[in-house]
């Protein structure tokens, strides 16, 4: 066997691909992963302020930070005066600035 040929086969006995959309992932648990966020349409992270679900708790606990009353973000720039809801919205205000 050449170098290439037990790098290529070696690749394929270590990963396995979804049959869905032929995404190559390096293990049966991160291909379950991958069909779960990617594939169903399952969210059973639910907002207690409004009927929004989410696929996990990080993009709840995002979702979440906009039903803030106040702008808890503002821009440090003296002069700008710009607020936000949420972190991710003020630090895409940063890099159009």
């Amino acid at each position: 066997y050449t170098t290439e040929s037990i790098f290529l086969l070696s690749f394929l006995v270590n990963h396995v691909t979804c049959a869905l959309c032929d995404t190559v992932c390096t293990s049966v648990s991160s291909l379950k992963a991958h069909i779960r966020f990617r594939h169903c349409d399952d969210r059973p992270f639910h907002c207690h302020l409004c009927d929004n679900g989410f696929k996990n708790a990080y993009d709840l606990h995002k979702h979440v930070e906009t039903h803030n009353d106040s702008d808890a973000y503002s821009c440090d720039v003296e002069g700008c005066g710009f607020t936000s809801r949420t972190l991710r919205t003020l630090t895409q205000h940063y890099k159009r600035a």
